[in-house]
């Protein structure tokens, strides 16, 4: 930690002390219904430039801040292309029992309650992480949409967390057969009177962590699949050469042709034989009785 940061580390555990004296519990409520705007299922609405492409495109996360519905407030949203599928990207998102496995500073998530409600799906945990050397208890309501590959999340109110308000938002665009795009977004509340640029500080590594273990861990998970199953290796060969090719022409202002699909010129192949062999047979006679 440089010279600059620790004097906001030691100003964050000190407004932390003085903040945390009532701990947190499963059996009372939280001390509000929530202060901060929650966000909405769906895609994003950022418009990336082309400078943010041609970064993402070398693997680079990019970064922007996106106004909110309050007057003046502002919110940063993390972009990050990630080579996996985003079914397996999203599963590893929504896999919230194994996070102290795969994200640095979760010492535990267990689940309390998982239900389905039309198209989304509900999970609520209990989250135990530690954070310059203070550990925090809260608890999580997410709502997850299959179809629009997306995630929101809140604290759940009816239980009392460590924090004052927390809420956040996964999006996951697939780019590829095997390739993604991600997007993620959050603001934190602590209680009592954190300096600013702490809470500038904390959003900003939270924002790097969070694309950092997601991609990481979405390309060892889909790794794994594909030596189970080298049917998928073959596959994503095929992607990225296409891919690469697309890549090369957009920059050229070429066109591509549109892929032949193998299945339909097999069938249609098929289907010329069959007509030849119709047409060189002669007619059948039947015998007379």
């Amino acid at each position: 930690m440089g010279r600059r940061s620790m004097p906001m580390a030691r100003g964050l555990c000190l407004a932390l002390s003085l903040a945390l004296v009532a701990a947190a519990s499963d059996s009372e409520p939280h001390y509000h219904r929530g202060k901060l705007t929650r966000y909405e299922l769906g895609p994003p609405t950022i418009t990336l430039s082309a400078s943010d492409e041609a970064r993402l495109r070398t693997g680079k996360a990019v970064t922007q801040a996106v106004e909110t519905d309050e007057a003046g407030a502002r919110r940063m949203i993390m972009v990050q292309n990630i080579p996996a599928p985003s079914s397996v990207v999203m599963g590893r998102i929504m896999d919230f029992e194994k996070y102290d496995k795969m994200v640095d500073g979760v010492d535990s998530c267990v689940n309390y309650v998982s239900r389905q409600e039309g198209k989304t799906r509900t999970v609520k945990s209990t989250y135990d992480i530690s954070v310059l050397h203070m550990k925090f208890k809260y608890f999580v309501e997410h709502t997850y949409d299959p179809e629009q590959r997306c995630m929101v999340f809140n604290l759940d109110y009816d239980r009392r967390s460590d924090l004052d308000d927390s809420v956040g938002y996964w999006y996951v665009m697939p780019t590829g057969r095997a390739a993604s795009r991600v997007y993620y977004s959050c603001e934190c509340k602590l209680r009592g009177w954190v300096p600013g640029p702490v809470y500038s500080l904390m959003t900003k590594e939270a924002l790097k962590k969070a694309t950092t273990w997601v991609s990481h861990e979405s390309i060892k998970e889909y790794r794994a699949s594909q030596r189970a199953d080298p049917r998928e290796a073959v596959a994503l060969f095929v992607n990225n050469l296409r891919a690469s090719a697309e890549d090369a022409s957009s920059r050229l202002g070429l066109k591509m042709p549109q892929p032949l699909l193998v299945n339909n010129w097999l069938s249609a192949r098929k289907a010329a034989a069959v007509r030849f062999v119709s047409a060189a047979r002669p007619p059948f006679k039947g015998s007379s009785v």
